[in-house]
């Protein structure tokens, strides 16, 4: 039976290839057309793969290209060991007096218009320059080279000397306009070097300095050399609430054995409305200043005191000139002042629409220092109010009450100053 089907099976596929739907067709032909077109597809592959080879080749540098930070205009390496960075600020300033005795007027300036530049050398080398138009001269600001040795960072050129919390923060964060009076003890930038170091809420920074470079103006302290200290520590250190405190400490060799102060208002059309005069026969100059403050959500306090100890020779008295100053501040939208707890120092306001109040009480007395007619102490009371538009442009508010007592008598006066300032940075 099986053998009758599988004849059966055989005389039936004969029929259907002899029949006229198959008559004419070539198996052969058929199976070469498939390998010449399977040989096509081969040579096209090969093909294709040389030319991801080749693009493979061509672009196998691209990962070596910088790379570009739009947001803080920055160009760095792709491993991060360089990089450069641009950076500016501009303050315009407008002010309205009601002097007294010394004729101030109204005006407007450019109190600022900064130009820098910073970034990484092979990794462990940083610097920056900083170059300014500041009270209508062109001023060399930082410009130094700085580095990690053992966990200390050590910086060498003109920079800010480690003293004064409010000299330290920059003067794209500080709360009011102009700081206070007592930042006429502030050494600020000098030419020299440092070495500090710290971890997560406390900071001990030291360096050896000598005179900066001379931008013009009339320099407050013209220094030899000196020694100057600052540590701080934080014992409460959060995103919100943060305490502060600290000291700072220099001693400082005199250049020429003349030093002079010149102290103005709190905005600066009032420069040198208490002005010392050069001061002779100095030796050494001594300062100390303690320093605190505290932020506990949008509220915030801060305060400084400087003593200055200035040693004479020739039989002449030592001067004791000190000052200080307090000022609280609020956030009426809920913002709070943001504290880096390893530097000691305030930082940017990351926030738009934010609106800021604050209040300050400053005082300074210089009396010792001189005899001459424009010397004295002075009181300011400030009040302000700050509008962040975002993290980078801020519009400031000052009014400025300052009383003057001067040495020579009948040359007192009161001196009321409304100052505002519109400020943008990147």
């Amino acid at each position: 039976m099986k053998k009758t089907n599988a004849v059966l099976a055989g005389l039936g596929l004969a029929s259907m290839l002899a029949s006229p739907a198959f008559a004419g067709y070539d198996v052969n032909s058929r199976i070469d057309a498939l390998e010449n077109e399977l040989r096509e597809l081969k040579s096209l592959v090969v093909e294709r793969d040389a030319r991801l080879q080749e693009l493979e080749t061509r672009t196998a540098d691209l990962s070596d290209l910088p790379k570009f930070d739009s947001k803080k205009l920055q160009i760095s390496s792709r491993d991060g060991n360089w990089s450069i960075r641009f950076g500016g600020r501009m303050h315009l300033d407008a002010t309205i007096v009601d002097d007294d005795v010394t004729q101030i007027g109204n005006g407007a300036e450019i109190r600022r218009f900064w130009w820098d530049v910073s970034g990484k050398v092979a990794g462990d080398w940083k610097y920056k320059l900083q170059v300014g138009l500041e009270n209508d001269q062109v001023r060399i600001k930082d410009a130094y080279i700085a580095t990690d040795v053992g966990g200390v960072s050590v910086t060498v050129g003109n920079h800010k000397e480690p003293y004064s919390l409010e000299e330290l923060t920059g003067s794209n964060y500080i709360t009011f306009i102009e700081r206070a009076l007592p930042n006429v003890f502030a050494p600020s930038r000098n030419i020299g070097i440092s070495a500090n170091t710290g971890g997560d809420n406390w900071g001990v920074a030291a360096g050896f300095f000598t005179d900066g470079i001379n931008n013009g103006g009339i320099n407050n302290q013209t220094t030899d050399w000196a020694v100057t200290g600052r540590t701080h520590y934080a014992p409460i250190a959060e995103a919100t609430r943060a305490v502060h405190l600290g000291v700072a400490g220099s001693y400082r060799g005199v250049e020429n054995d003349t030093v002079r102060f010149n102290l103005r208002p709190e905005f600066n059309d009032g420069r040198g409305i208490i002005n010392t005069g050069a001061v002779n026969n100095v030796d050494k100059m001594i300062q100390v200043g303690p320093e605190a403050a505290v932020v506990f959500g949008p509220f915030s306090l801060q305060g400084e005191y400087h003593w200055t100890t200035v040693e004479r020779t020739a039989g002449l008295g030592d001067a004791d000139l000190e000052g200080g100053y307090v000022f609280a501040s609020w956030f009426v939208t809920g913002e709070s002042r943001p504290y880096n707890a390893k530097k000691g120092t305030f930082g940017r306001v990351k926030a738009e629409n934010a609106i800021e109040l604050a209040a300050r009480y400053s005082t300074v007395d210089l009396s010792e220092a001189s005899a001459a007619a424009t010397n004295g102490e002075e009181d300011n009371y400030t009040l302000g109010a700050n509008y962040y538009f975002n993290p980078n442009v801020r519009l400031m508010l000052n009014y400025v009450h300052a009383e003057v007592d001067r040495v020579a008598a009948g040359t007192d006066e009161d001196i009321d100053a409304v100052v505002s300032r519109i400020q943008l940075d990147f």
